[in-house]
């Protein structure tokens, strides 16, 4: 693996909208297989390598991060060129405005670059001075003049836009992109690859890059169905609250090391969220004290990933636990991390599965 910074800005590079994540399906597929035993791609994308154990009677382990990004879908083309579009995911409409994005081809093929428009400064109507408006309101300019010349370039409604690239050090230790949700993820999945591909496991080890976590968060029960592990650690972000904004709405910052899920949760109607197995979650905290590495409790009412559905998998459950790197500015194309939490993940996680074995006993009620 190259550095962790070359790394990120490779695999934020790569467009994947969820649904549609055939880039990184290939390139996790391709990190892969020089590594794994075997490796596999379900029919919706979902990748699995696996690692085979010194011992068939040591539990499974399933170790998973989503590999697709937000953005959006062409739902229009106008007479005079411009496109219309619906979100895909949780894509916050004040963040749209005056950026730029990749519109792909409907084969995927071939992409350009445009951005969605704003309002001209001196001619903007005084109601619209302080407000957003719905992204139904807004359109994307790719510089032609008609429906026609778009159509010309492969654009069709269904086209998938993503936000352009253009990853940004900031500062000695922060990276900024887009799509480091959950690109980190990925980069851990392949580091983990690289180090079981050295150091065999207990028993079985799979990990999973996969689908459709930005746009229905069960893209990856495919995986949990078929392979039925015993247990599983979710990798993914975590929002820092460590902005003027939020400071002091969570005690999640950059640079205090990786975070240990205590409890996230949609926040409202039934999507609920997870509250994980309580004995692998101390094994998670009780791993990363034994190494010395600062760790953080994450409670996130308004954050649910994969992990919200997956730990109900098969006919007994999953033992479930979850792992994150803080970030900031969530969901927006200047997403932020601390390559030092990065780098104590990577080791983290390595261990944690290096010492996962019969010996934790994840019975309940016990």
């Amino acid at each position: 693996m190259k550095s962790v910074i070359e790394e990120l800005q490779h695999l934020t590079s790569i467009p994947a909208l969820s649904g549609l994540e055939d880039n990184m399906v290939r390139e996790m597929k391709k990190r892969f297989e020089p590594l794994a035993d075997s490796v596999e791609v379900d029919r919706i994308g979902n990748v699995t390598a696996t690692f085979s154990g010194k011992d068939e009677s040591e539990p499974s382990l399933l170790v998973f991060a989503h590999m697709d990004e937000l953005g959006l879908m062409i739902s229009k083309i106008d007479k005079d060129g411009y496109l219309r579009f619906n979100r895909i995911g949780g894509v916050p409409e004040k963040t749209l405005m005056g950026q730029y994005f990749d519109v792909h081809s409907i084969d995927g093929k071939s992409s350009v670059v445009g951005q969605i428009g704003t309002f001209s400064h001196h001619f903007t109507p005084p109601e619209y001075k302080l407000t957003v408006p719905t992204h139904d309101k807004m359109y994307i300019d790719i510089g032609v003049k008609s429906a026609e010349e778009a159509q010309a370039l492969g654009i069709r409604i269904g086209s998938a836009v993503t936000y352009h690239p253009h990853f940004q050090r900031i500062g000695e230790h922060l990276v900024s992109s887009k799509t480091l949700d959950n690109r980190v993820g990925c980069l851990m999945l392949i580091a983990l690859a690289e180090y079981l591909h050295e150091h065999k496991p207990a028993g079985t080890v799979y990990v999973v890059a996969s689908v459709q976590e930005e746009f229905n968060i069960r893209g990856v029960m495919p995986a949990f169905y078929r392979l039925e592990p015993d247990a599983a650690i979710c990798v993914d972000i975590t929002p820092a609250c460590d902005t003027p904004e939020l400071y002091g709405k969570y005690e999640m910052f950059l640079n205090k090391g990786p975070a240990v899920t205590q409890m996230n949760f949609h926040g409202r109607g039934t999507l609920a969220g997870l509250i994980p197995s309580p004995q692998l979650r101390l094994f998670l905290e009780n791993t990363l004290d034994g190494m010395g590495i600062p760790w953080q409790r994450d409670i996130a009412l308004g954050v649910i990933t994969d992990d919200a559905f997956t730990l109900m998998s098969g006919t007994q459950g999953t033992a479930m636990a979850h792992l994150s790197i803080p970030m900031r500015y969530s969901h927006s194309p200047i997403e932020t991390c601390d390559l030092r939490d990065v780098e104590a993940g990577i080791m983290a996680l390595d261990t944690i599965v290096s010492k996962f074995d019969h010996n934790l006993d994840l019975r309940r009620g016990v």
